[in-house]
């Protein structure tokens, strides 16, 4: 049972925001922020340390019901109270900051990105330059240095934020430095700070993301986290200062789970309830009983029982691998872009299979694959983290995990494409030769994919995951790369559709008892899921004409 499992059937959260307004959605949804700030009641230990209880924050469900709450939120725990606690047991003023931070009494957010340098942050643009009072002043100093995305615009609480920028000491760059920044007071802008609303994401839900530019705005001598020296290793420093960011990338991965469970619940009901009459039998037929709709909606629940048990044992890696930066954010990116290569993917195939109805933003499918979008390239775009530490491998540089199941088919893929991809390296010479971009770019993040697949069937043995699952689970990424599978297991095209579709087959029997598994019920407000959803849901609408609906029809074909 989740903490918000309440929560998410109170009248708050029971709200339709599909007929609001822009400003009134993002009200609403900082009234959820505060909600769950509440129900959790975290502490900066917890944020500090990715706690059980920060980890059950991230993959709660209810954080998908408004994805609004989910981005908010992680960027104000994460990002900005996690910061803080990296400094705040030396500094009194700065955990007062935290303090109100944890209670929501304050908004926080983070400046990083700059629009000009995605995600080459290390040569952002942003300056803060040290007075001879003591001050600092902070610019932007041209017009591609505009923090990017942060929605800093007042939102009715005060805002406050972290803001990376360059410290410049009697013109001299001693780095790239983190400082705590008001940016408003909940509804008016600080002095010298503007924010630019962007226009809302396509189809995703609204959050006030904008740009942001400083003009000689001056901040107190405490505003600075850290010190002024410059380091000697300005990468590694800067890596340090952004270690949030590591974490995020975890965190992004954690929302993709509970992306998948709604997915294969809205699709799986929907299936279950959906009629078409049997040209051979002239009687109704559930849709479900078709291969081409029980096969991707099983094969979808596998995986989220699959991804559900690699989510545990991630966290597990993750903890343990502390304090090994490095090897945190390996493990971090192994889990991000192997759960978001199902959860993209999901909300799309699924959502196919329930037509017309399978489009609208009421009925969660399209809404939430947009969301997901944006996790995946926010805390690290999927594509740049692969590229980073698959060439990291391949040089020897990391290791992945061990497995205890070296037997296994996963592992057997997973070792030879490393094996394979390390020849080329070899044979180009060095990591820099320009074929390196051509031949071996391309397949970091399949490599990345290929070892997080491995990962999570050991974790889905480690916990006794049913057999049947796991071998479904086995059978999708087999079809993911065919031709290796073909050529080094003896598996034939046939057989791979066979291993699949016969997997599929023994499990439908039990798939009600899965949907109910997947433990989502409570976070669906799909109307498609069930008769009396959609009949509520078709009440509620604005009624043109006057003629009263036929409401209780006999239902072949809904």
């Amino acid at each position: 049972m989740h903490i918000t499992t309440a929560l998410a059937s109170s009248p708050l959260w029971q709200i339709r925001p599909e007929a609001l307004s822009f400003d009134q959605r993002i009200k609403l949804s900082y009234e959820r922020c505060k909600s769950v700030v509440q129900a959790y009641d975290l502490t900066a230990d917890d944020i500090t340390n990715v706690s059980q209880k920060y980890w059950d924050f991230h993959t709660d469900p209810i954080l998908l019901m408004d994805f609004s709450v989910g981005t908010l939120l992680t960027i104000h725990y994460n990002l900005c109270a996690g910061t803080l606690a990296m400094f705040s047991s030396e500094r009194p003023e700065i955990a007062a900051i935290l303090d109100k931070l944890l209670k929501f009494e304050l908004s926080g957010q983070y400046c990083l990105t700059e629009v000009g340098h995605g995600l080459d942050a290390f040569h952002l643009e942003t300056t803060a330059t040290l007075l001879q009072n003591g001050n600092f002043v902070l610019n932007t100093p041209v017009k591609h240095a505009a923090k990017y995305m942060p929605p800093t615009s007042p939102c009715g609480i005060p805002v406050v934020s972290i803001v990376f920028a360059r410290l410049i000491i009697e013109e001299v760059d001693k780095g790239i430095k983190p400082f705590i920044v008001n940016l408003s007071d909940g509804y008016n802008m600080t002095t010298n700070v503007t924010s630019k609303i962007i226009t809302p994401r396509g189809g995703s839900r609204p959050v006030k993301h904008a740009l942001t530019y400083f003009h000689d705005l001056h901040l107190p001598p405490w505003a600075l986290l850290g010190t002024k020296d410059k380091e000697s290793d300005q990468r590694k420093s800067f890596f340090q200062n952004i270690y949030r960011v590591i974490s995020g990338t975890l965190s992004m991965g954690a929302f993709g789970l509970s992306t998948m469970r709604i997915a294969s619940y809205i699709a799986g009901c929907y299936s279950l309830r959906r009629q078409v009459i049997d040209a051979s039998t002239q009687m109704p037929r559930p849709v479900i009983s078709f291969s081409t709709q029980y096969i991707p909606i099983l094969t979808g629940i596998a995986q989220t029982f699959v991804m559900e048990a690699f989510s545990k044992k991630a966290r597990e890696y993750f903890v343990l691998a502390k304090p090994d930066i490095y090897q945190q954010h390996f493990i971090a990116a192994i889990y991000k872009v192997t759960v978001l290569k199902f959860a993209q993917r999901l909300p799309v195939v699924l959502g196919n299979r329930c037509g017309a109805q399978g489009l609208s933003e009421v009925n969660q499918l399209s809404v939430m694959h947009a969301d997901i979008r944006g996790a995946s390239i926010a805390e690290g775009d999927i594509l740049t983290i692969s590229i980073r530490f698959s060439m990291e491998l391949l040089l020897g540089r990391i290791t992945s995990p061990s497995s205890l199941n070296s037997d296994s088919l996963l592992f057997r893929h997973e070792a030879s494409m490393i094996k394979e991809l390390r020849a080329k390296l070899r044979q180009f010479g060095n990591h820099r030769h320009p074929q390196v971009e051509r031949y071996i770019l391309p397949l970091c993040q399949q490599l990345i994919e290929t070892i997080g697949y491995r990962m999570a069937y050991d974790s889905a043995i480690s916990e006794k995951v049913d057999s049947n699952i796991v071998e479904l689970y086995v059978a999708t990424i087999i079809k993911l790369d065919p031709a290796w599978f073909s050529e080094n297991a003896g598996l034939s095209r046939t057989k791979q559709w066979e291993i699949e579709s016969n997997r599929a087959e023994t499990i439908l029997p039990d798939l009600e008892r899965l949907l109910h598994k997947l433990n989502i019920k409570d976070y669906v407000t799909a109307p498609i899921v069930s008769d009396h959803m959609w009949d509520m849901f078709v009440d509620s609408l604005q009624n043109v004409g006057s003629v009263e609906p036929m409401l209780h029809r006999p239902r072949s074909n809904l």
